[in-house]
């Protein structure tokens, strides 16, 4: 494999570590010296591989095919990950080394995904991270080429170090946001935590720690709401955490000897952005009788947004259109249509609709606007 700029590679995998929008650039260009047509990065939010991976990146050459995967539950039947697991080998494995070939030829992943896509071989490796998070980097060969041999296993072995270390760097990077999006709702008063699809919290502030007549905190990260029927509405909002079209998720909940409180499920900001936030969501709780009007200074601090887009934040918020926003600050559509762009990428959500009703989860606080 010569000519291959190995170390230009391997400086833009630590990049990637800080700037996630860079890890499609950088799989494509290690499939492409593997001789592979893709590479995929996913994670599961836990150690214990449990059938559902939680966030995706992988290079636009496999992009396609990679989402009909996902929408397929494709991920949940087949042994390929579990039998990567077990092998438990500190490198890339191609599929000759965990399968037989009657076993490869009659998997689910074989039969109804790849070969239909028109694959034939496939390696991967599997990164375990101390903060709890299981890493797999899994890379496809057209039909027509070569398996993976030992000597291009070798080869890719070069980069896993550095993706590892890339990877533990992104977990790292992840927990800090979280830690600070959940301490920002404590500085206006919210009880918040952040939690996975699985149930898993992730970050947590202390008024929501306190809440033991609402909450039941269990062991292995995990909690449940004393009220059934709203811990009920939860697990189901946590199903559905990550999707393109996530709703906004609030339910009230009974509380023993006061007031009952509303819990909000909304999408983490930036997880559409990178992989390592994954199905991530942040519950937030208010009292019932908290207004759901958001609080500018509050939309700004928790998405980072600038004055500008903090402003046309407010107009999603008021459920104005592109023409009102324009027209209110005496600015063209087409720089309104570029702001409104910028607070979509910056809280994760994918069209106005669903900007809007995740700001209408942020109760009105008393900021200044």
């Amino acid at each position: 494999m010569t000519g291959i700029d190995i170390e230009h590679i391997i400086d833009r995998i630590h990049e990637a570590a800080t700037v996630p929008e860079l890890w499609p650039e950088v799989l494509e260009a290690i499939a492409q010296a593997a001789g592979a047509h893709g590479m995929v990065m996913i994670t599961s939010d836990s150690d214990p591989w449990a059938g559902v991976w939680n966030g995706v990146v992988t290079s636009p050459s496999i992009q396609e095919a990679f989402a009909a995967f996902m929408r397929e539950g494709i991920s949940s039947r087949t042994e390929t990950t579990p039998r990567l697991l077990a092998f438990d080998h500190p490198g890339f494995v191609s599929e000759q080394e965990v399968f037989s070939l009657e076993e490869w030829e009659r998997d689910p992943y074989r039969v109804e995904w790849n070969k239909k896509w028109g694959f034939e071989h496939a390696c991967a490796t599997a990164v375990h991270s101390p903060s709890g998070e299981l890493i797999v980097f899994h890379m496809e060969r057209l039909a027509g080429r070569p398996a993976f041999s030992r000597q291009d296993l070798d080869f890719l072995d070069r980069f896993r170090p550095h993706l590892a270390r890339a990877a533990l760097l992104s977990t790292r990077w992840r927990l800090t946001r979280m830690r600070a999006a959940t301490e920002a709702l404590a500085l206006v008063g919210l009880p918040a935590l952040a939690i996975a699809r699985s149930g898993r919290v992730m970050a947590v502030n202390a008024l929501i720690e306190g809440m033991t007549d609402v909450l039941r905190w269990l062991p292995k990260d995990q909690f449940a709401i004393r009220d059934g029927a709203a811990d009920t509405l939860l697990r189901a909002g946590l199903a559905q955490l990550g999707s393109p079209e996530t709703p906004v998720c609030s339910f009230a909940a009974r509380r023993t000897n006061a007031d009952p409180v509303v819990f909000h499920l909304v999408s983490m900001p930036g997880e559409a952005r990178d992989l390592f936030n994954g199905a991530v969501g942040l519950l937030i709780v208010t009292p019932v009788t908290a207004s759901q009007a958001p609080s500018l200074a509050l939309i700004r601090g928790l998405f980072d947004l600038t004055p500008s887009e903090a402003r046309v934040a407010r107009g999603i918020a008021q459920g104005q259109t592109i023409g009102d926003i324009a027209a209110h600050h005496g600015l063209s559509r087409e720089t309104i249509r570029t702001q409104i762009k910028a607070v979509l990428a910056k809280t994760g959500t994918r069209n106005q609709k669903s900007a809007a009703a995740l700001f209408g989860a942020i109760p009105r606080l008393p900021l200044n606007d």
